[in-house]
């Protein structure tokens, strides 16, 4: 075999005319630009491959050293590379790699100071992942590429992918790529070359490393090469049409398997000239030992992070840190720096894995580390602000009709109370950092770089509580005026900016509904019963007296209509009547003192809806909360010691009840016309 081995290589060998080899790129003897490799030298490296029998190492090393144009040769745990002039980087593997670790042992663990990262991020240098892509940041891709799923017993891919699938931000938006089998092919190479269409990259694989061999012995570390498998196989059959891809797309920094294709870091820095804002993971043996794989992302990264293992990690072991890592970015928000800082030793450092050693007969312990590469900012993976439902305190749903305080279309800008919460640092680090908040509807800051810790003054607007971790706070907003009227049963459109510095911020938008200021009020006192009807559109106004048989309707400029006997319907403003309409009310309530700009003084019942608010009586003295908070659904008030008043679950005024008279709001859609009449006037009753 090893006499027909060397016939082959002799043929291939001497078949190349060096009149036609390419000169581009040259460096002794290495071309690094693949689309000038010539496909005879390729196919050369291939012929090797594929009649080559594995045998101890040092046979190897000396059978390879037999071939003429060989350039260089190196030695790992798994892998052992050669390449030949002008050609690409072949890779012989001397075992498979193995469904418990990412990649091949090492025999020797190495110093912890050499692991140390030495680049860390400036202080106050926050920002989010995705942040360069404006409003449509919220809406955040990851890519999760799991080529070993199928070895892997519990492969460390999955933890990104359960934990993002449902987070508002990546919902709907993460490619997750896997190989369920040994056979499948569902990765590509334009997975690897799309990274920047994505805010999140995980890859999980095998890695290992070469050291280049001088003579019997393996030369420096600083001669030593990392590589990641791509899970990308090939057949033999398939190998030209590989090539030409690869060529088309101008792709460098590939080395070859007899069936498969590997990376070296190479790759990455041809591929993409800037990565920014972003945050990969490549969960993969042995990427650290070398420092290129550090490098070359150092070098590409605008702002972003980078993890990997330094040594050997099983891929329990992987898991567990990663899961750690992703509760602490999303459960409390941190940045991928901090969260890694806050991990707990033994899940990143000292790591111990147990290697079989033949010679000794025995095992031996080595050690692990996850490492960072960091450029420019600290990476949130998410937005870490959400608007707040004050009913379910969870995150406030698209579409929800927010419980705006005021009557719609009445020429009068409406009022709201907005709950927020801000992950990634505790109170004390957001004054340390002067972080503040904003707030914009329908495009107008009504809010703007607000502080809000400390709560130094119980009696403001501002309403800070400490939420389920340190790294959680929630701030209620108050009787924020919106600066504008709002429509009925329209959308609008409310932004949060979490501001971390000058630059960078945190945040949301969505869009809430108005619903509808229309209702039904029924009235209701010993003496009888009254039914009012406010039809918002049109600001028109009926109210219905059963006992008496009466009927009234009030519009938008003031007038009340009555339908008088022998006369029909007329209208009037005489200030007798507003009297004697107020005396209707059944509860004692300063009715002529709420100012009306629209309407009559009917609309003043409505308009306890808009005026009488959680808000304004949490800071009245005379108001005392008997209900009301977490997991209750309505709000309960004491005015003055006799008059209860109830919100409803979405904050809405629900009834005010004194004695046995009460006043109770319904909020249904309602269509009001105004009967045709004649103004009314002292004449009209002289005649």
């Amino acid at each position: 075999m090893r006499f027909l081995f060397l016939i082959l290589l002799s043929v291939f060998l001497f078949s190349c005319n060096n009149s036609t080899k390419e000169k581009d790129g040259f460096v002794n003897g290495i071309l690094e630009d693949f689309s000038k490799m010539p496909d005879s030298v390729i196919y050369k490296g291939f012929a090797i491959l594929d009649t080559i029998q594995l045998k101890p190492v040092d046979e190897l090393v000396k059978e390879l050293r037999r071939i003429p144009d060989l350039q260089e040769i190196g030695v790992g745990d798994e892998l052992l590379r050669f390449r030949l002039k002008n050609g690409p980087v072949m890779l012989i593997k001397l075992k498979e790699f193995s469904s418990l670790t990412k990649g091949g042992a090492t025999n020797t663990a190495i110093p912890p100071k050499l692991l140390l990262n030495t680049v860390i991020a400036e202080e106050n240098s926050a920002n989010v992942v995705g942040a360069q892509r404006g409003e449509n940041r919220q809406h955040k891709k990851a890519l999760i590429l799991a080529p070993y799923e199928w070895q892997f017993e519990n492969d460390d891919a999955k933890v990104p992918y359960s934990k993002l699938k449902n987070h508002r931000n990546y919902k709907g938006n993460i490619n997750y790529k896997s190989n369920k089998t040994e056979a499948s092919q569902n990765i590509t190479i334009d997975d690897y070359l799309s990274f920047n269409d994505y805010d999140m990259v995980y890859l999980s694989s095998h890695g290992s490393k070469t050291c280049n061999m001088k003579g019997d012995a393996i030369e420096s570390t600083s001669n030593c090469h990392s590589y990641i498998s791509s899970g990308i196989k090939f057949r033999k059959n398939e190998r030209q049409q590989l090539f030409d891809l690869l060529k088309s797309k101008n792709v460098r920094g590939i080395a070859f398997g007899e069936a498969e294709m590997f990376f070296i870091p190479k790759f990455f820095s041809n591929a993409y000239s800037e990565l920014n804002n972003k945050l990969f993971i490549f969960s993969a043996c042995q990427l650290g030992q070398e420092g290129d794989l550090g490098r070359t992302f150092s070098g590409i990264l605008k702002n972003g992070q980078l993890f990997y293992w330094q040594n050997t990690i099983a891929v329990k072991d992987a898991f567990k840190a990663f899961d750690n890592m992703f509760d602490r970015m999303l459960q409390y928000g941190e940045t991928a720096p901090t969260a890694f800082e806050n991990m707990p030793d033994n899940l990143k450092k000292n790591i111990p894995l147990y290697k079989s050693e033949k010679k000794r007969g025995d095992s031996v312990e080595v050690f692990n580390y996850l490492k960072m590469a960091t450029k420019g900012h600290a990476m949130h993976i998410i937005e870490p602000i959400s608007f707040i439902d004050e009913k379910t305190k969870k995150e406030l749903q698209e579409d929800t009709v927010y419980p705006f305080e005021g009557i719609l279309e009445d020429d009068q800008p409406e009022e709201a109370s907005f709950t927020l919460e801000f992950l990634g640092y505790t109170a004390q680090e957001m004054e340390e950092k002067s972080m503040s908040f904003s707030l914009k509807v329908d495009g107008n800051t009504v809010l703007d770089h607000v502080a809000f810790v400390p709560d130094a003054d119980p009696y403001d607007n501002i309403e800070v509580k400490t939420g389920k971790n340190e790294k959680i706070t929630r701030v209620t907003f108050k009787s924020v005026n919106l600066k504008k009227d709002l429509k009925k049963n329209s959308k609008v459109k409310l932004e949060a900016f979490f501001h971390f510095n000058e630059e960078n911020y945190g945040y949301q938008m969505i869009n809430v509904s108005t619903g509808s200021s229309d209702m039904r009020i029924v009235m209701k006192a010993p003496g009888g019963t009254i039914n009012m009807f406010f039809d918002a559109d049109n600001y028109g106004l009926k109210m219905t007296h059963p006992s008496e048989g009466q009927t009234m309707y009030s519009d938008a400029e003031g007038y009340v209509y009555v339908n008088v006997p022998g006369k029909g319907w007329m209208k009037t403003k005489l200030a007798q009547m507003f009297g004697a309409m107020a005396q209707l009310v059944p509860i004692k309530m300063d009715i002529t003192g709420l100012k009306m700009n629209k309407g009559s003084v009917m609309h003043k019942i409505p308009a306890f809806a808009a005026e009488i608010n959680i808000s304004m009586l949490e800071k009245e003295p005379k108001a005392k909360k008997i209900s009301g908070g977490i997991g209750t659904e309505k709000t309960v008030f004491i005015y003055e010691g006799r008059l209860t008043i109830t919100f409803d679950s979405k904050k809405r005024l629900e009834s005010l009840v004194e004695n046995g008279a009460n006043i109770h709001y319904y909020y249904e859609e309602q269509h009001i016309t105004m009967p045709s009449a004649q103004t009314l006037t002292m004449s009209s009753f002289i005649n």
